[in-house]
């Protein structure tokens, strides 16, 4: 079993899970549409959402039908009706939030990244670490069934041992001055904390972490061709615990709509070369293995997507992102009172990460977090 699937047989509670949703941005739009699958599913009760934005708050009841909307995030955190929280407001609400639901008792989830800088990061880590309510962060890479494939390669050794990788993780600008009508916190550094790297490369920190260990060491530049006071271009060098060195390149351009991992991963007997994106069946997703003297293996993407879904068990198909078997799994680790994955420790390893990077980028120098 990988750290992103479930267990079979999760003790069901009596009654559904009755969850809470602060912040109903763009990503907490796409949340509330997979609450509502559960909903509909019977798994839980979609409670409360909270915004201060009416507009968001409509569009997150368009996705979910939700008892009540309320512009106070307090009346979720308080509401004694409510099991567990999913907080996806903008990164510098993080932490009062976080701290908040700990202190009512309920379960947590919150997206990524977890705060603007890392000691605030350290703070939630240790914070949740005392606390007896599972917590998951919202590295839905991890429920994507190509980087499961690359995990199960690297778990087995089915290739040898993992050798090195590249990794180019690139996406449109989301900002206002580029998709007009986004939010444009983001290129702001005092509420985001960084650009591309932080904000979106955060999921491929957290997955190379995952396949091959803490980092060790690293180096960094950044560039900021839009003007920003954070980057819109970060190119990373990896070296892990288990020995394995990499390259990340994290990008955000003008393309709008462009949204794109390219991850290779090179093994002493064989190389994976594959694409994916946060849509289920995208167009971009693909690939392939190699293996010496043998012809190339490109599997059927759709059977693997099958075979991955219904290893996780899930009642239905027509879900868009991946976001819903990672906030299902997160209600079945409520449910059955297990740890949720991945965790608050699993951010607080790509976190450390992207500081090192940022640190190197200053001074120039190779850096260990």
């Amino acid at each position: 079993m990988t750290p992103g699937q479930h267990g079979d047989g999760a003790t069901r509670a009596q009654r559904p899970l009755r969850i809470g949703l602060i912040g109903c941005g763009n990503i907490g739009q796409i949340h509330a549409d997979g609450l509502r699958k559960m909903s509909e599913d019977g798994e839980i009760v979609a409670v409360g959402a909270a915004d201060p934005s009416e507009a968001s708050r409509t569009a997150a009841a368009r996705n979910c039908p939700f008892e009540y909307l309320s512009d106070d995030a307090r009346r979720v955190v308080d509401d004694a009706d409510i099991d567990a929280v999913m907080i996806t407001s903008p990164t510098s609400t993080h932490r009062d939030l976080v701290l908040s639901v700990l202190a009512s008792g309920k379960a947590l989830f919150c997206e990524k990244p977890l705060a603007p800088t890392l000691g605030v990061v350290r703070e939630l880590c240790a914070a949740v670490a005392t606390a007896t309510r599972p917590a998951q962060v919202g590295f839905h890479s991890r429920f994507h069934p190509i980087v499961n494939r690359i995990y199960g390669l690297v778990d087995s050794k089915e290739l040898g041992a993992p050798m090195a990788y590249t990794l180019r993780d690139d996406q449109y600008w989301p900002t206002g001055a580029v998709v007009p009508g986004h939010s444009s916190w983001r290129s702001q550094r005092d509420q985001a904390g960084g650009g591309a790297l932080l904000e979106h490369s955060i999921h491929a920190a957290d997955l190379v972490c995952w396949l091959f260990g803490p980092a060790v060491r690293v180096s960094a530049s950044t560039r900021a061709v839009f003007g920003y006071d954070v980057e819109d271009v970060a190119a990373v060098t990896v070296e892990h615990t288990s020995g394995v060195v990499g390259n990340i390149l994290s990008v955000f351009n003008g393309v709008r709509g462009r949204e794109e991992r390219r991850f290779e991963v090179f093994f002493e007997n064989g190389a994976v070369e594959a694409t994916t994106d946060f849509i289920v069946g995208a167009a971009e997703d693909s690939y392939l293995v190699q293996r010496p003297d043998a012809a190339p293996e490109r599997p059927d993407l759709g059977a693997l997507r099958e075979e991955f879904f219904t290893m996780l068990a899930l009642p239905r198909r027509d879900f868009v992102f991946y976001t819903y078997p990672a906030d299902r799994h997160w209600v079945q680790c409520v449910q059955a009172g297990d740890p949720a994955r991945p965790g608050f420790d699993d951010a607080l390893r790509a976190h450390e990460l992207v500081d090192a990077a940022y640190r190197s980028a200053v001074t120039g120098s190779i850096v260990t977090p």
